[in-house]
């Protein structure tokens, strides 16, 4: 039966506002600015001008993207979302899980956007009975695991040939911090007695295949994502012993298992997994090998360790920077809890960007969160300058080149991080403002321990901060020097000015 234009319209504007409008943004622009076309205004960026509107619309363009291209019951965003025009897509338009998969996802839970993360969650619970298979076929072990690629069937085979990214075994892995994030924003205990399960065999993978090295348990083949080094002789190579971003996402892993089982408490024995009839005696076996995992290293130079041993690199400004994983999407470095891990990660980042790193769009957007992460405001702008004027097409798609939808999700997550950060039990208000945002608002971003937050801001300070607890929560608020408990019930909200006093709205 055919439908009238009209009706269609707005049963899509209701869909589509009923995700869009849970978060707003206001950013400084300019009148003449706002009333040119796209293009021109990105021209202006590439000629050495400023609008700070367009990180407003960049933001916004992300919400708008993820919205489009994963929902409930759909498959995941590919590297193009579902904006693909060629028959043979470039890397076939499916999921690297090297760093791109997941980066499509970092904005879904702080931009309030929990329900398109689901895609994600049901092409991990595909990829279960492969990676079971390929971890028993390949490595003789137990638990499941996957390489750098999948694709909508859920393979975990080890995909092309080429070994700097073929023989990986991370996938997986990090896939399955996404559903510990998951958790941690919407504190969904119906969601975390699936998740677990699949948590606890992704680790239990390694609890089988790590290796003992200097007191320590490694990953073994190992390698850093597509990069390589060079050897004393002269030669290249890329396998090795626990790379550092290995690690990063084992504790990762490993501790969200361990958090998990502790909520869950009775709950965990209800769990099952093939070859596992102790639920229990697994958890006491991941929480040993968390407690073996070598720790985040500086070198010589100053910056963080990328391997096990401190190679010369072959490419300073490599677009993976996979070593400060730690620093972002994780929360192992940080400028409050391991100061000297940040600097180093501070000066990796120097170097990188130096030799010329940062030159696909995507790996500009992960840069952005590195200095948001950093509390480093004015790097932060200065690379999403960067990223528009380099690594933007004229309709605001992502850059690699060619088109590549990662970047545009990361540099929305990027924009919520420089505003808000939250952990468990702590939110870090306005760390990483920039100069050229010195007045805006933003209602809605979410939390860690299912809150949300509005905030506003004029000449570069804080005005007011409210707080809207979906259910109990604690946490200490952090805004620059001045700290303050809030303990709220559900459905409670707070309101704090600049110096987190009590005011009313």
């Amino acid at each position: 039966m055919a439908r009238e234009y009209g009706e269609l319209l707005a049963e899509h504007e209701k869909d589509y506002r009923e995700f869009y409008d849970r978060v707003a943004l206001s950013l400084p622009e300019k009148e003449e600015n706002a009333a040119l076309p796209t293009d021109e205004r990105l021209q202006r960026i590439i000629s050495g001008g400023t609008d700070e509107g367009l990180a407003k619309l960049l933001f916004d363009y992300g919400r708008y993207l993820l919205i489009g291209c994963s929902r409930p019951g759909d498959l995941p965003a590919t590297l193009q979302g579902i904006w693909n025009k060629d028959f043979m897509a470039p890397w076939d338009s499916k999921y690297t899980i090297n760093i791109n998969t997941e980066m499509n996802y970092w904005p879904a839970e702080v931009c309030a956007l929990p329900e398109c993360h689901t895609a994600l969650f049901d092409l991990i619970g595909r990829m279960r009975e492969h990676g079971r298979s390929i971890a028993r076929r390949m490595y003789g072990c137990r638990g499941l695991m996957a390489h750098h690629n999948t694709d909508l069937y859920g393979d975990c085979a080890p995909q092309d040939n080429w070994i700097p990214a073929t023989i990986w075994t991370m996938g997986a892995a990090w896939l399955c911090t996404h559903l510990w994030m998951h958790y941690s924003y919407t504190q969904d205990l119906e969601f975390l007695k699936w998740a677990y399960p699949v948590m606890a065999e992704a680790a239990l993978f390694f609890v089988d295949f790590l290796e003992e090295k200097d007191g320590y348990l490694v990953t073994n083949p190992s390698l850093s994502p597509e990069n390589v080094y060079i050897l004393p002789s002269g030669e290249q190579g890329c396998c090795c012993m626990g790379a550092t971003m290995d690690l990063e996402i084992l504790r990762e892993l490993f501790t969200g298992c361990k958090k998990a089982a502790e909520i869950l408490g009775d709950a965990v024995d209800e769990a099952e997994i093939p070859d596992v009839s102790d639920m229990r005696k697994l958890q006491k076996e991941i929480n040993a090998a968390l407690e073996k995992l070598p720790p985040i290293r500086i070198d010589s130079t100053g910056r963080v360790m990328e391997w096990m041993e401190e190679y010369e690199e072959a490419e300073p400004g490599h677009r993976h920077v996979s070593q400060l994983y730690g620093l972002y999407p994780s929360d192992q470095i940080s400028m409050d809890k391991t100061p000297e891990l940040a600097a180093a990660a501070a000066e990796t980042l120097r170097v990188r960007l130096a030799n010329g790193g940062g030159h696909t769009g995507w790996s500009r957007a992960w840069i952005i969160n590195f200095y948001a992460k950093l509390w480093d405001g004015e790097k932060a702008w200065e690379n999403i300058c960067q990223m528009l004027a380099k690594s933007t097409y004229a309709n605001l798609f992502d850059r690699h080149p060619p088109f590549q939808i990662d970047g545009n999700f990361g540099v929305t997550a990027a924009i919520a991080q420089m505003l808000v950060q939250s952990r468990e039990h702590k939110i870090i208000l306005l760390p990483a403002l920039p100069k050229a945002w010195d007045h805006g608002e933003v209602n809605g971003l979410r939390l860690v321990g299912n809150a949300s937050i509005a905030l506003a801001w004029k000449d570069g300070r804080l005005l007011q901060c409210r707080v809207t607890a979906d259910q109990a929560y604690k946490g200490e608020i952090v805004y620059g020097s001045v700290r303050r408990t809030v303990k709220l019930k559900a459905g409670e909200t707070i309101v704090l000015d600049e110096r987190l006093q009590e005011i009313e709205e």
